[in-house]
C-alpha cells in the first residue's frame, strides 16, 4: 500500500510525490525507511486533516505554493541519497 497509517502517530507513504505534498504543507518528516533499495518510505508525524489534504490533491483541488513543493522535492531528493534521516 503506498500510504498508510502506522499504529502510533505517524503517516507512512511510499509515494514520493504525496510525500513532498506533505512536506511542503508543513508536516514533520521523521524518517525515511530505506530497508527496501527500491521503494523508500515517507515517516511523517500524523495529523487530522491529512486525509482530505493527501485526497483533493489527487483529485486536482489543492493548491500548493510551487516554491515550497519544488523546494520539498530537492529536500526529500537529497534525503533519500545520503544518510541525514533515517
Amino acid at each position: 500500500m503506498k500510504n498508510q497509517p502506522d499504529n502510533s502517530n505517524n503517516f507512512i507513504t511510499s509515494d514520493f510525490y504525496t510525500a513532498c505534498l506533505l512536506l511542503a504543507s508543513d508536516y514533520h518528516l521523521v524518517g525515511i525507511n530505506k530497508a527496501d533499495s527500491k521503494r523508500y518510505r515517507f515517516i511523517f508525524i500524523d495529523q487530522q486533516c491529512r486525509a482530505q489534504l493527501v485526497g483533493g490533491y489527487f483529485d486536482g483541488l489543492i493548491d500548493i505554493n510551487a516554491r515550497k513543493f519544488v523546494s520539498a522535492i530537492k529536500e526529500l531528493k537529497s534525503l533519500m541519497y545520503n544518510d541525514a534521516i533515517s
